[in-house]
């Protein structure tokens, strides 16, 4: 890992982050014959709805000034998980930088923004098992266990 750079983004940072996330979505969709839209506006409309709340983390990674990762946490609450914890919701190293280091900074970087906002767990919706087993066993090697499925209905 050569020059490797992670940084807290900022509305500065936008366009990168709508790049990743771009790429983050065609991989999975192009993995697990997935469907999900990619509209770049809407990317860009949501990142800067999120971007400034407190309770809100993105990380870029950089080789050399060139982003190749990107990781997004965000807060939730449950009374089973003792109040007040961290959510991943993305993840994504560019495919060509993968097993090199990169996710394991970026995870840091998550676990000190879940530190400073004192949550108690971080928990990651991570994809069929079957699908992503290299997946899987990047959050278990860091310390994460499995605690089953996670399912989703659209309101909108």
């Amino acid at each position: 890992m050569n020059n490797i750079n992670i940084i807290k983004c900022n509305r500065n940072h936008s366009a990168i982050i709508s790049d990743l996330i771009i790429d983050l979505l065609k991989d999975f969709n192009d993995r697990s014959g997935s469907s999900f839209v990619i509209d770049r506006n809407y990317i860009l409309e949501t990142i800067n709805k999120l971007i400034d709340r407190e309770t809100f983390g993105c990380y870029a990674a950089f080789e050399n000034q060139v982003p190749i990762g990107l990781i997004t946490i965000s807060h939730s609450f449950a009374i089973y998980n003792g109040g007040d914890f961290g959510v991943i919701t993305e993840l994504y190293v560019d495919k060509h930088k993968r097993s090199c280091g990169i996710g394991k900074l970026l995870l840091e970087k998550a676990y000190e923004f879940a530190k400073q906002h004192n949550w108690s767990k971080l928990e990651v919706g991570a994809p069929n098992k079957s699908e992503w087993p290299r997946t899987i066993d990047f959050y278990k090697e860091n310390g994460f266990e499995e605690k089953g499925p996670k399912l989703r209905l659209n309101l909108k």
